[in-house]
């Protein structure tokens, strides 16, 4: 990731995502990788609701076609962030990333068939994020990764590189200033 300074979030969130789905591997339409930045965006600036994600998608099918199409979103898009930026934290909850994988991939599916094909490109991008939900997971994870600069657990931090070997975490630790040599000694 380059160090250069960025002039807005979806700058910064552009260069992050893509990063992030190189890092996992994930070819993605342009569509649906700038659909990213603006989630990103979006959840950088508003609270997650309260209201349980199974009664918000359960309630859009009775819901005008405006409404329904904004309740699938809400569902899908919260889905994707909560397993992304929070997959460690469901481990102990009673719901955990397979529910909210379900949510999402079910609520985005229901999107891409609500529009059909009277808008090409949103349909093509819901269909994406529907087919590789948990893809797109990862990539959240990714993000969230790479934006984490804020209390660093350095021990945490070299643990994961002594298993992982993983350059971006090789990264962060010479940045907090530790040093760590092939063999995975600290110097």
């Amino acid at each position: 990731m380059d160090v250069s300074p960025i002039v807005s979030v979806d700058g910064f969130f552009h260069e992050v995502v893509t990063d992030a789905l190189e890092a996992v591997h994930l070819d993605a339409a342009e569509t649906t990788e700038w659909y990213l930045v603006s989630l990103l965006g979006e959840f950088a600036q508003a609270r997650i609701t309260d209201e349980p994600l199974v009664m918000k998608l359960a309630g859009s099918a009775a819901a005008e076609p405006a409404e329904r199409f904004k309740q699938l979103k809400e569902v899908g898009d919260t889905s994707l962030y909560v397993s992304g930026f929070f997959a460690e934290s469901l481990g102990h909850k009673l719901v955990d990333v397979d529910y909210y994988v379900g949510l999402g991939s079910r609520a985005y599916a229901e999107l891409a068939g609500q529009i059909g094909t009277s808008n090409g490109s949103l349909t093509d991008v819901y269909r994406e994020l529907s087919e590789k939900f948990p893809r797109f997971v990862d990539v959240l994870g990714e993000v969230r990764r790479r934006c984490d600069f804020a209390g660093a657990d350095v021990v945490s931090l070299y643990e994961q590189w002594l298993r992982t070997r993983d350059a971006w975490v090789e990264k962060k630790l010479k940045a907090l200033g530790v040093l760590v040599d092939p063999v995975g000694t600290l110097q």
